[in-house]
Parts: structure tokens; sequence; C-alpha cells
């Protein structure tokens, strides 16, 4: 027996849905980055299995990568032996499949609402002024963050990065703040609100948003964060910070 025989003869023969959704991922974001179809994939992987491409049907591969049926493990197989090569699985990948997979445990996610095409791209992010003592008079707004939501394909979550540049929430920021704040996460639209979990990039800690869409590409809602060791606030200060936030799409879809 050869060695390439042998370490066939010894991986993994049977695989359970997280190792499938593992290697469908890998398998999507190999042909987002490298700009081809399905059959370019499907040549792709028969040669990484030196097989004929009569073994590995398209419109097998196509259910597989859409998530339509459940693959056999043979077939599975040959898409792990592609996939062995590729790049490191996306934390925040397994992150949003995660969230979907224990929310809808006890429901088909396919119930979920889908995110709109609305709910992709680019957002400014305005909060609402922060004030100290009583004042009466109208909500005012202040500029806030930048929200980039990005589509994974086949998939009812979306990536999700936050940077924000005005974490006092006053009018006139000071110029001479330089820190900015950045987060990492995913958007999800179980029935009802859309969810926006993230993390900061630094600190680690947890920033939620429970979020409505109203008046076309606009998001409100309300974010908030536990307050972390590098916070410079009162001994006797709330454990979290909270703020009431409007997200509006940037550029021309985001246009009324």
């Amino acid at each position: 027996m050869t060695g390439t025989q042998a370490a066939i003869a010894t991986e993994q023969t049977r695989f359970d849905q997280a190792d499938r959704n593992r290697i469908r991922r890998c398998l999507l974001r190999y042909m987002e980055e490298n700009r081809i179809g399905v059959p370019t994939l499907q040549k792709l992987i028969a040669e990484a299995n030196d097989l004929t491409l009569d073994r590995l049907p398209l419109k097998t591969l196509q259910r597989f990568l859409a998530d339509t049926h459940r693959s056999n493990d043979i077939m599975v197989r040959f898409c792990q032996r592609f996939a062995a090569d590729l790049a490191d699985d996306d934390p925040l990948d397994s992150f949003g499949e995660a969230l979907i997979g224990f929310w809808g445990a006890t429901a088909s996610v396919r119930n979920w609402q889908a995110l709109a095409p609305d709910m992709i791209g680019t957002f400014e992010g305005r909060a609402e002024e922060a004030v100290t003592g009583l004042r009466m008079g109208q909500d005012s707004w202040v500029p806030f963050s930048a929200l980039t939501v990005e589509a994974v394909p086949a998939q009812p979550y979306a990536r999700a990065a936050e940077t924000i540049s005005n974490w006092s929430r006053t009018v006139s920021p000071d110029p001479g703040d330089h820190v900015r704040r950045s987060y990492e996460g995913v958007l999800l639209h179980p029935p009802g609100a859309l969810l926006l979990a993230l993390r900061n990039s630094l600190t680690g800690a947890p920033r939620l948003y429970w979020l409505d869409a109203f008046d076309g590409p606009r998001l409100t809602g309300y974010g908030h964060e536990t307050a972390t060791p590098i916070e410079d606030r009162p001994v006797n200060a709330a454990a979290f910070s909270s703020a009431r936030v409007i997200f509006d799409r940037v550029g021309p879809e985001g246009e009324t």
C-alpha cells in the first residue's frame, strides 16, 4: 500500500452536520474568492480525487452547496479532500451557524426571514446625543459609527463589521480623540427584529443590537455593550453602555 493509499484508508469516512457545514463554507468561500462557478469547482474536486466527472455529478455537487439535500458521505469525502488544503474556517461563519443552530433548534431555520437586499451594504450610524442632567426638547442625533454588512452565500446570516468613531456621542467630538472601536460579528433575522451580534476586536466584549427595518433602507433600534477594565468610568457607573441608534444605507440604494 502506497503512502497516499494509506492516508486515504485512514481518513474520515463519516460526516456530521457540523462537518458538512464547515466543508460547504470552505468551498463557497473558495468559489467567491476565485470567481469560479460550480462546473469549474466540479473539475477541481474531481482532479483532487483522481475521478472522472461522471463520478461527481454536477447536480449532486450543486445540491450539496445549496444544502437542499443530504449528500452521502462518499460525496462529502470527495469535497473534504479538496477543501483540506484551503484556508482555515472563518470564525464568523462558525459563530453565525452556531447561533442559528441554537436558536433555530425548535423551529425550521428556513422559516426565518431572509435578509433583504436593503440590509446588505454600508450604513452610516447615528446615535442619540448623550445628555447629562435634564433637558427639554426634541431628541438630537449625532454621527456615531460606520457599519458594513456582507452577504454570505447560501446562508441566512451576514457578516458584519462596525467602527465607532464617536463613542462619547457628542455633537462635536474632540478632534484630538482618534480612538476608534472596531467590532466584528453577524447579522441575523429571526422572527421579529433583526439581531446584530458583535464583539469588540480589542477586548472581546459583546456588543448587541436589536434593530428594525423602517422607512426603506434604514435600520433603527438599540445597541448595548458590557463595560471592560479599560473603560474610564466612575466606580458606581452602570456595568454596560446603551445607545439608541439609526443606521442609514450609504450610496444610491440608500437615497429616497
